[in-house]
């Protein structure tokens, strides 16, 4: 009689594979929790500049005054500069800050893992020739995380839309949160 082997893995080897799996996964989650993050931080900044792109366009092509402004509820504007719990767009043909009737548009609600803070001035309106109302304006997007990731979308007052370097001042809002 011949002797065979059985052929395959044993406890012994199945265990420490999986030990080996165990321990390359925890290196990986860090990792790969920090790109989510960041992958989280450039779509709301996206978000915000096509919004931004939309509310300007609208106010050109209805002739109107068009706001853009933080919103909880998606109905009003918020009295306070929270972005974080998204936006609605519309006319405010009366200068009112507040949306005339229904909103037009509404998006933007995101995690607690970032953080979006505005300039002084809580909305942003546009006029029909273009123009922003005002003075130049920013939003800073910045991560919970130390230290901060941040990514700025400024509003010059000509209109334009941009996403810009974050200055002193930004990290600054970011590490206040205001």
């Amino acid at each position: 009689m011949r002797m065979t082997h059985a052929r395959g893995f044993g406890l012994i080897e199945q265990i420490v594979v999986l030990a080996v799996l165990a321990i390359l996964a925890m290196i990986a989650v860090p990792g790969l929790r920090r790109l989510m993050l960041g992958h989280e931080l450039r779509v709301a900044q996206g978000d915000y500049i096509a919004a931004l792109q939309y509310a300007r366009n609208l106010a050109v092509n209805e002739q109107a005054r068009i706001i853009l402004c933080p919103s909880r509820n998606a109905l009003t504007c918020n009295k306070d500069n929270d972005w974080q719990g998204g936006w609605l767009i519309g006319r405010d043909s009366g200068g009112r800050q507040q949306v005339d009737g229904k909103p037009l548009y509404t998006g933007g609600k995101y995690s607690n893992s970032i953080r979006i803070v505005g300039s002084d001035k809580k909305q942003f309106w546009f006029k029909p020739d273009g123009t922003s109302a005002g003075s130049m304006q920013s939003l800073v997007f910045c991560t919970r995380e130390q230290p901060p990731r941040i990514l700025v979308v400024r509003v010059a007052m000509q209109g334009r839309i941009r996403a810009a370097i974050p200055e002193r001042e930004d990290v600054a809002k970011c590490a206040s949160g205001s």
